[in-house]
């Protein structure tokens, strides 16, 4: 009696019992999940309105660093300034696709990422962490954030280059270096190879389940 007992109150199928706290847990991370998708859309359409509305679109640029001075009660505060908005019409074609890219596809990465954590977090709220297929998901992250980062980057450079030329004009500085200026951000590179790692992990915690799912 007392085997098949213990036997019975076991989840079905080697799902994990997943407790009260851990569901109400899950609960408030896909509600972030859902409006952090439903944020990541909103401020996607805004932004193609702008680009695709035919008037002055407005484009983060960076440059080589230029001193100023913040405007005070005294002479101000001398301030360095390396990245800045310009307001640009009648982009080459090359540049507007730039722009429309560099804006579409770190969107679709990070809509792709939410989603395979929605459906990460729905597994887990079955008791299902290492079901088939996880470890895929999170792979497909991590890959993810990897495209949008390099999209990110890359389009955004080509944006700030071309945009920066449109507002110049005849100004530009002879040198060309200002060209040239762009600062990389690492932190999403980071977080693509930190969800690598934890891919692996997923991966070999898929095979040990497989491994002992006739067992118990």
């Amino acid at each position: 009696m007392s085997i098949s007992s213990s036997e019975s109150s076991r989840p079905a199928g080697g799902r994990m019992a997943v407790s009260r706290s851990t569901r109400t847990d899950l609960v408030a991370t896909l509600g972030v999940g859902v409006v952090a998708a439903a944020y990541v859309l909103t401020v996607l359409v805004l932004r193609l309105v702008e680009i695709l509305g035919g008037t002055g679109i407005t484009v983060p640029v960076q440059f080589a660093p230029v001193e100023t001075l913040v405007p005070g009660p005294d002479s101000g505060a001398p301030v360095s300034i390396d990245e800045g908005l310009v307001v640009v019409s009648d982009l080459p074609i090359a540049t507007f696709i730039s722009v429309l890219l560099a804006e579409v596809l770190p969107a679709v990465a990070a809509l792709i990422v939410i989603g395979c954590a929605v459906v990460v977090f729905r597994r887990l709220w079955h008791g299902e962490a290492f079901a088939p297929g996880t470890a895929r998901l999170v792979t497909i992250s991590s890959f993810a954030i990897l495209g949008g980062w390099v999209a990110s980057f890359v389009f955004g450079t080509m944006a700030s280059i071309g945009a920066l030329t449109v507002a110049l004009g005849a100004n530009a500085p002879d040198d060309g270096s200002w060209l040239f200026a762009a600062h990389v951000d690492w932190l999403p590179f980071l977080a693509s190879m930190a969800l690598g790692g934890l891919a692996i992990l997923t991966r070999n915690g898929e095979r040990l389940r497989a491994d002992t799912e006739g067992l118990i």
